[in-house]
């Protein structure tokens, strides 16, 4: 599998190979930039994409589970050309510090090459 590399949110040219990832990098690179994503903004697929505006922001610490569900079900759909590069997660904790309004996701992912640790914190 080769995935773009992306560094600072922006896809890298003009290296050739070295513009690419490979195996989990690439699988890892693929989950951020998913997680990047927010609904609407793909002009392919306005549907695709992490539903902050509509699923998170507003949610608060209360249910910060319930952002965690979002955010896992999204990574879990990580697929490059229909294969599913997620199989599964674990260890996922979700925080929500109410005097920061810091909210932190961190899980492990299943992918075809190995476990991947997700975070945002």
């Amino acid at each position: 599998m080769r995935y773009r590399r992306m560094v600072d949110g922006e896809p890298q040219f003009g290296q050739s190979q070295k513009d690419f990832l490979q195996g989990i990098d690439a699988v890892a690179q693929a989950i951020q930039t998913r997680l990047r994503l927010f609904t609407g903004e793909w002009w392919e697929d306005q549907k695709d994409g992490l539903p902050v505006w509509t699923q998170i922001i507003g949610f608060g610490g209360n249910n910060k589970d319930k952002i965690g569900t979002v955010i896992t079900k999204r990574i879990l759909e990580t697929k490059l050309n229909d294969t599913r590069l997620v199989s599964g997660m674990s260890n996922v904790v979700n925080d929500f510090n109410g005097i920061t309004r810091k909210y932190t996701y961190t899980g492990s992912a299943k992918s075809i090459y190995g476990l991947i640790t997700i975070t945002n914190g």
